[in-house]
């Protein structure tokens, strides 16, 4: 492909999202506007930038690498090779990131992608970070961490100690974290026993409420669903994402595709929780339209599936068990092997998904 996006293919991405129609034609029309074949493993996380004009991933070969998804360029590329990368997380200062290690020891790393020098090390957790985002707050300094050590972390940017540090019951087996739309609530997933809200301003008083999970799968991540955060998806181990009501932490529905039981053989109850959550990329393959208005999930074919969110709530209720959704139509393109990661530009025509290469998504409707 050309080294630059066309500019009717540019138009279309700086579309914005939220003032568009996002209808369920429209998603039907996404197509692949430019891969990026770089890495040699598969992509484990991506996340944009506040502007919608930046992203960064992580893989299992090591490397962080930015791109421009607004003219669709490679910027840069970095190697973690002594640490290992994952969960990257662009941050509120310009030019730095925060990530995840994977080797040697658990500590979250500070990083100017600008200098290629660590500003602050985050330790403490010890054992496998699960989870680590931002705070949705532009200005906010903060950002929260889940780990296979049992405990969630609010971090400060500027501070190289915890704000708090909360010890999840049942959490020695797999612990999902997030943040709401708002920055005030923690939403912690530990395995398959319950979910629990927490307010960010008193989190080592508990949890002001929580619900036990229905389902014997483990939780590899969870996503409150944009732009006002009424509904939770979580990410199960199997593929499949359950749909909770974010007040009265009921399920309301599963969407599934097919494919995920069909073509997941290694995933089984005998597994570790840290293989399943690792499986299924922690969660890291679901994503939401920043209207809300569909659900997004990358398949172990290649295939990118969505949902209509309106279509399912429609057809769901408090009903027990709750109603199985498929999904209602599947992007016309596909990637060379399983898809690990899928995240909507915040504020462009656009959503990019990951398998061992990276893929731009828009629609010409």
């Amino acid at each position: 492909m050309n080294a630059e996006l066309d500019s009717e293919t540019l138009n279309v991405l700086r579309k914005d999202p939220l003032q568009a129609a996002l209808t369920t034609s429209a998603l039907a029309d996404f197509y692949i506007a430019k891969q990026f074949p770089d890495n040699k493993a598969l992509i484990t996380s991506v996340d944009f930038d506040i502007t919608g004009t930046h992203c960064i991933t992580t893989s299992r070969d090591e490397s962080l690498r930015i791109y421009d998804c607004a003219s669709g360029t490679r910027e840069q590329v970095s190697y973690s090779k002594k640490y290992g990368c994952n969960l990257a997380q662009f941050t509120a200062q310009p030019g730095c990131v925060a990530y995840a290690s994977t080797k040697i020891n658990d500590t979250v790393r500070y990083l100017s992608y600008e200098t290629n020098q660590f500003i602050r090390y985050f330790a403490g957790h010890t054992g496998m970070v699960t989870s680590l985002q931002r705070s949705p707050n532009a200005q906010s300094t903060s950002m929260v961490s889940a780990s296979m050590d049992g405990t969630v972390r609010l971090w400060n940017l500027d501070t190289v100690k915890p704000v708090c540090t909360v010890n999840i019951e049942g959490g020695k087996n797999g612990v999902a974290a997030a943040y709401d739309p708002s920055g005030m609530v923690v939403a912690v997933a530990a395995e398959s026993q319950a979910i629990q809200l927490y307010d960010v301003r008193k989190m080592t008083k508990g949890p002001f409420t929580s619900a036990p999970i229905t389902s014997k799968l483990t939780v590899a991540g969870l996503k409150f669903m944009p732009p006002t955060g009424d509904y939770i998806l979580l990410a199960m181990s199997d593929g499949s994402i359950m749909l909770l009501d974010a007040f009265q932490l009921t399920t309301l529905a599963v969407l599934s595709s097919a494919t995920h039981n069909a073509i997941s053989p290694t995933i089984a109850p005998v597994a570790s929780a840290l293989g399943q959550m690792q499986q299924q990329c922690f969660g890291q393959k679901i994503t939401a339209t920043p209207d809300g208005r569909a659900v997004i999930a990358g398949n172990d074919n290649g295939g990118i599936v969505f949902w209509d969110f309106d279509t399912v709530l429609a057809n769901s209720g408090s009903k027990q068990p709750p109603a199985v959704h498929a999904p209602n139509g599947t992007w016309n393109g596909s990637h060379d092997g399983p898809v690990g990661v899928c995240a909507f530009n915040p504020l462009l025509m656009e959503c990019v998904t990951g398998s061992q290469s990276l893929t731009l998504w828009t629609s010409i409707y």
